[in-house]
């Protein structure tokens, strides 16, 4: 950071930082975004370049990327639209709806030659479970045990084209006894499609993107080329801190599935209004009553000291959601996790946040001062 940051006010600061930091390579690009409830107050702006290389273009507010885990969001909105229409609710045992997944027993470990040990689900697979992360389902890019597992099967991880096939291994536990961050939103993607006879992308179009004037968020970007070229993927070297291109498909690519916890493709300016219509409460994606319940406080009692004991161990590396204080309390809401006290970092009690792998965070203040940021 260069200037006398105390002749600033913190907006200035804040943009002295984000553009330096593009500028000095500790970042390739940089999109913040924030409003309030009202609308009365609404900040965005870009820094940097879209890419690591010398033909990147300047970040925009518009520059398409991969939500990632933002999709979740969405998808848990969709299944709430749902519940409105009175085709499921939370307590809904989804095994009729969703057989691959019902078919799935639970691995509980080892044996002597190196096989793996499963035995019969006795707990229903609930639709507020999937939502919540306290169904068993993990992801095996992120669970050793389930890694294991995807190599006794043969296979990569993270492989195959579609839900089915990428993530039909067993549960790691029974429904609703811990907590593990995972596949349970793809799978109400399909539970989506089903009740609804639609693929999510037509859905998410009608229901929740049209809604909203957004017209540049799809799971296919590869369809509109023209019209959609998703910003490319950086990593930074461990060593020397510098930037590559990803060498390998991201999450989605390839996939003939709309994953709904992890493909959708869109612009932070599109994605801010989907935080905006949650926050404004403006009726144009879901009723009171059903923003209500995006932030109550859903784990059960194991599923919840599963979620704080995962919190008590993290570190920033390994967390998605940057620092956590260790010492307060959290849950899961519809839709992200939700902070039960007010933070000294800034985040506040009944706030629903989470992120999206390339490094993106959003935040959704429920307060009567309502406060969304991207």
């Amino acid at each position: 950071m260069v200037g006398d940051a105390s002749s600033q006010n913190p907006l200035e600061s804040l943009e002295m930082i984000f553009s330096e930091s593009t500028k000095n390579g500790t970042w390739p690009g940089v999109v913040v975004a924030a409003t309030n409830r009202s609308g009365s107050f609404h900040y965005a702006n870009a820094f940097g370049k879209d890419e690591c290389t010398s033909e990147g273009r300047p970040f925009t507010m518009s520059s398409i990327m991969a939500l990632a885990s933002m999709s979740k969001f969405m998808t848990s909105i969709a299944a709430l639209q749902l519940i409105e229409k009175g085709l499921v609710d939370l307590e809904t045992d989804v095994s009729s709806l969703i057989p691959t997944l019902a078919r799935q027993e639970v691995l509980y470990g080892w044996d002597a030659a190196g096989r793996p040990l499963t035995q019969q689900r006795k707990n229903p697979i609930t639709l507020r479970s999937l939502l919540t992360h306290s169904s068993g389902t993990g992801y095996d890019m992120s669970n050793p045990e389930l890694a294991r597992f995807a190599a006794y099967k043969g296979r990569e991880v993270n492989s195959g084209t579609t839900i089915d096939k990428r993530f039909g291994y067993p549960l790691v536990f029974e429904p609703d006894t811990a907590w593990e961050y995972g596949t349970g939103i793809d799978w109400v993607g399909q539970l989506v499609e089903r009740l609804a006879r639609q693929t999510l992308e037509i859905y998410m179009q009608r229901h929740i993107w049209e809604p909203l004037g957004i017209s540049r968020m799809t799971f296919w970007p590869s369809t509109v080329s023209g019209r959609i070229a998703p910003v490319k993927i950086s990593v930074r070297d461990q060593v020397s801190g510098g930037f590559s291109g990803l060498k390998q498909p991201f999450l989605t690519e390839g996939v003939t599935d709309c994953f709904g916890g992890q493909g959708v493709y869109g612009s932070m300016e599109d994605f801010l209004k989907v935080l905006h219509s949650i926050l404004a409460d403006d009726g144009k994606l879901l009723t009171s009553r059903s923003v209500d319940m995006m932030f109550q406080p859903q784990l059960l009692l194991p599923s919840r000291e599963a979620l704080l004991k995962r919190v008590r161990n993290s570190t920033p590396e390994s967390s998605f959601i940057g620092i956590f204080d260790k010492s307060l309390s959290y849950d899961w809401g519809l839709g992200g996790m939700l902070a039960m006290e007010n933070e000294p970092s800034g985040r506040r009690r009944n706030t629903l946040f989470w992120s999206g792998m390339p490094n993106l965070f959003w935040v959704r203040i429920k307060s009567s001062s309502g406060f969304a940021r991207y």
